[in-house]
């Protein structure tokens, strides 16, 4: 495993970030989405993020596409992955919840936006996908030989996210990574690194000191240190997504 699967308490931590987000709910090749507010069905060019167990509707993840969109000049859908919005509440049994979205569900969820996507925006040019967490997993399977529907792709903080999915991607790859995560450890960033190397897979990984597990998109920021972490990853990744857009 290049890493762990997600775990109550890594995952139920979170700060709510204030802002109110400027985009909208919407329906999208048959799915619950939040589209950012430049969002058109003619777009050329899209970001799509695979969320983390709160979902779409975290306030959090919406000011993040908001950011996102406003700096890569180009619509940011964030997909409901988790079956109807039915996102971990903290204090409930979070294992029981795990059960509830097994693999192969939350591949079909995927598997069936992005055909229908596809069929919807024949036009498109350019697609870039970033995975926070539960997300990474389901991002990395558009990241392939096999399917390569996503041209480049980023991971902060990534999870579940097996040795065959990770040894599969062929796409650019850049990972954002807290300094005390269980879930995507030391060992396991070594590791996941010697893979990408291994392949020739072009990628960054970066190391935050004085985060932990979701800093990217939950952590407290009036930590200054957290504050700077998610704000200087965000940068990187728009760089990124920047640097290899078509």
């Amino acid at each position: 495993m290049s890493s762990n699967p997600p775990q109550e308490h890594c995952c139920a931590n979170k700060v709510i970030h204030t802002g109110t987000s400027t985009g909208s709910i919407k329906t999208i090749a048959n799915l619950t989405c939040y589209v950012t507010s430049n969002y058109t069905p003619d777009s050329k060019k899209f970001l799509f993020i695979f969320s983390d167990i709160y979902g779409l509707e975290l306030v959090n993840t919406q000011l993040v596409a908001d950011t996102f969109a406003s700096k890569l000049d180009y619509p940011v859908i964030i997909m409901d992955i988790l079956n109807n919005k039915d996102v971990y509440i903290p204090g409930t049994d979070f294992n029981a919840w795990f059960a509830n979205h097994p693999p192969e569900l939350t591949t079909k969820i995927c598997a069936d936006f992005f055909n229908q996507f596809k069929i919807d925006h024949p036009n498109t040019t350019f697609l870039s996908g970033i995975g926070y967490c539960f997300g990474a997993k389901y991002l990395s399977h558009y990241l392939t030989s096999e399917n390569p529907l996503i041209d480049v792709g980023a991971f902060a903080h990534p999870s579940f996210v097996s040795d065959e999915e990770l040894e599969a991607i062929n796409k650019p790859l850049i990972i954002s990574c807290a300094e005390d995560d269980d879930i995507f450890s030391k060992d396991l960033r070594f590791k996941s690194e010697e893979i990408l190397k291994k392949n020739k897979i072009h990628y960054q990984l970066d190391l935050y000191s004085n985060t932990t597990h979701g800093f990217s998109v939950r952590g407290d920021l009036n930590d200054p240190l957290v504050k700077y972490a998610a704000e200087k990853a965000l940068i990187d990744q728009v760089y990124w997504f920047k640097f290899h857009e078509k």
